[in-house]
């Protein structure tokens, strides 16, 4: 039990009625993420609107609904950009990437397959593919699948409708704006058809649900820090058995593998990992 600023006690039982109502109106599980996680930006956003009591909350995200949004976002649930961290898709396409297309050419197996876990509203996936077709160029001898999987609806209704503000392309760079998206409305773009065409979108609880199978590179970051050790490990497993052999997998800077067993860690600084044989 922890206090609120102002005296007063949020008990697990009110914290587990918010997350109730929040999943119900969202869609997103947040039962999957460390509970002291989501008790911890609780109390921060109830203290932000000076509420002492998390029934009252409740009712103020009844009457507010953009509040929901607002709490996602303090959680940093489905927030994110055309290419978040660049250096990685750099460091991701000149490595792995060329290795990855040069032993598909050899073998005569030109498909790849790709994984955004947790895509949220499809920035990621649609700059992986965008990578993709940077790299690949002019060949048209190479097939390109990307699945993007989320638990949240709304998010990947958002995603295949493809329609991005400015800000979420600050680190596209104006050759990639000009090349991949056309202006639409209100300052929004729209991802361009070849670049939407490589992009599957499909509803996944990571955590519930089985992974895909026969993946070469697998893209899951800023994910794992909502979830239990427990959860993680089983995660990492879940990816381990996706992955084709010789497979990649990406996570975010801030999180890490521990089962050496299962993953080699061939970029440290950009948290790029290869499948262990």
């Amino acid at each position: 039990m922890e206090e609120i600023k102002g005296g007063n006690e949020v008990t697990q039982e009110q914290l587990d009625k918010v997350v109730h109502f929040i999943n119900k109106k969202k869609r997103i599980d947040l039962c999957s993420y460390r509970q002291s996680f989501i008790f911890r930006h609780l109390r921060s956003r109830m203290s932000d609107l000076n509420i002492l009591d998390s029934l009252d909350y409740i009712t103020y995200l009844k009457n507010n609904p953009k509040e929901i949004d607002l709490f996602l976002e303090d959680l940093s649930i489905n927030v994110t950009h055309f290419f978040r961290d660049p250096e990685v898709f750099t460091a991701f396409q000149k490595g792995p990437l060329a290795q990855l297309i040069s032993r598909k050419t050899k073998s005569s197996l030109n498909l790849i397959r790709l994984w955004s876990a947790a895509c949220a509203s499809g920035q990621e996936p649609y700059s992986l593919a965008i990578m993709m077709s940077e790299a690949l160029g002019n060949r048209s001898d190479f097939v390109v699948k990307i699945w993007a999987t989320d638990v949240d609806s709304e998010a990947l209704e958002k995603a295949r409708i493809g329609e991005y503000e400015e800000k979420d392309l600050k680190e596209a760079g104006n050759k990639i704006l000009e090349k991949y998206f056309k202006p639409v409305y209100n300052g929004k773009y729209s991802v361009k058809d070849s670049i939407r065409k490589m992009v599957r979108f499909e509803k996944q609880n990571l955590i519930s649900e089985p992974g895909l199978k026969f993946i070469d590179a697998v893209f899951c970051r800023n994910v794992m820090i909502y979830f239990t050790r427990e959860q993680q490990e089983a995660l990492f497993g879940k990816f381990y058995n996706s992955l084709n052999s010789e497979g990649y997998l990406v996570i975010a800077k801030v999180e890490s593998i521990w089962n050496k067993e299962m993953f080699v860690n061939i970029d440290p600084y950009n948290k790029i990992y290869q499948k262990a044989s």
